[in-house]
């Protein structure tokens, strides 16, 4: 009942009609999240009866599992970014790949070690409940302590972030270097204006052919054409009679792209270049930054900065409820009574 009163509580926050994020954050769902976890936490305790001690141990092994996945992802993601930029970095690239194969075997090993322990029937089931646990703390660790800072930076323009309705700044600063959208060239138009009485009125619709734009039986190279002041496009000046304009208008945008540097205040301390991208934030001393939005003339990005302290704790317990169902669900039920 806990959990379908949750589910009603997601949904009313996140439909597109009629839905208001703030649910996520009021009263009720607070109540019915702290519930949750003290029903996980009474089940942890019935389902472990007579074997605690065993859980116990399980869970020592299951923290270092997790520290071994931990260390996995940022060990992998340095090495895979030292690789990348060459040269003399290969031999950095070569240390973060070998802590991360050290990670995989911490994980391998105290991974086994927790399977000796909690093979016991329910044990693993337990140790779920727990990991449940775990995410609620952290989300309400999040609710009380999160920070959030929205930002809009001008590209190649270097400022200093003020948080919206906070008299705080930010440890850091942040400058917009450029900008980069990529579109689906599938998904480009052509249209061809003629000017009269004082308006522009679209007249034919043209397509690309190759290297060449194709109106009737009238072929202009695409080359030629210019980028329209102050906005998105392209367009070409046609001679003659009434005064005619062809215009590019943009395909789809497929991705954004903001290449960012992110520098300690005053100065105290080394740069870094990120390149953020809708759904793929960047770290910075414990803050996320976040590529929310960008003006049409590409000139204006909004990003969001946030803080979540419970963040550590809400991955631990999602990755501890996706190894126990797992381990749970795929046991050997002739060892469960060991």
């Amino acid at each position: 009942m806990l959990l379908g009163a949750l589910c009603v509580l997601l949904l009313a926050g996140g439909l597109p009609w009629g839905g208001v994020e703030a649910v996520y954050g009021g009263g009720l769902m607070r109540v019915l999240g702290g519930l949750a976890g003290g029903a996980a936490m009474w089940a942890a305790w019935r389902l472990s009866a007579g074997h605690r001690l065993r859980m116990l141990v399980g869970l020592i092994a299951l923290f270092f599992v997790v520290s071994g996945v931990g260390v996995l992802l940022h060990c992998g993601e340095k090495a895979l970014h030292c690789a990348s930029l060459g040269g003399g970095m290969w031999f950095g690239a070569v240390g973060m790949g070998c802590l991360a194969v050290v990670g995989v075997l911490f994980s391998v090993i105290f991974g086994y070690l927790a399977h000796l322990c909690l093979r016991v029937e329910k044990l693993w089931l337990a140790v779920a409940h727990l990991s449940i646990v775990l995410v609620v703390a952290g989300t309400f660790v999040d609710v009380c302590c999160e920070e959030r800072l929205a930002v809009t930076r001008h590209v190649g323009v270097p400022s200093v972030v003020h948080g919206k309705g906070a008299d705080k700044l930010a440890p850091f600063e942040v400058e917009v270097k450029d900008l980069h959208v990529e579109r689906y060239a599938s998904s480009e138009s052509y249209t061809l204006l003629v000017h009269r009485n004082g308006r522009w009125l679209p007249v034919a619709v043209a397509k690309r052919e190759g290297a060449s734009i194709r109106c009737g039986q009238e072929v202009w190279p695409v080359e030629k054409l210019r980028a329209l002041p102050g906005g998105e496009g392209r367009y070409l000046a046609l001679p003659g009679s009434p005064v005619r304009v062809l215009v590019q208008q943009p395909g789809q945008v497929k991705e954004y792209r903001a290449v960012c540097r992110l520098s300690p205040m005053r100065g105290e301390g080394e740069a870094r270049d990120v390149t953020l991208r809708v759904n793929h934030p960047a770290s910075w001393d414990h803050w996320q930054i976040y590529l929310m939005n960008c003006s049409a003339d590409g000139r204006r990005v909004q990003l969001l900065l946030r803080r979540a302290p419970g963040r550590p704790l809400v991955f631990a317990g999602l990755l501890g409820v996706l190894l126990c169902c797992f381990a749970w669900a795929f046991r050997d039920k002739r060892s469960t009574q060991a």
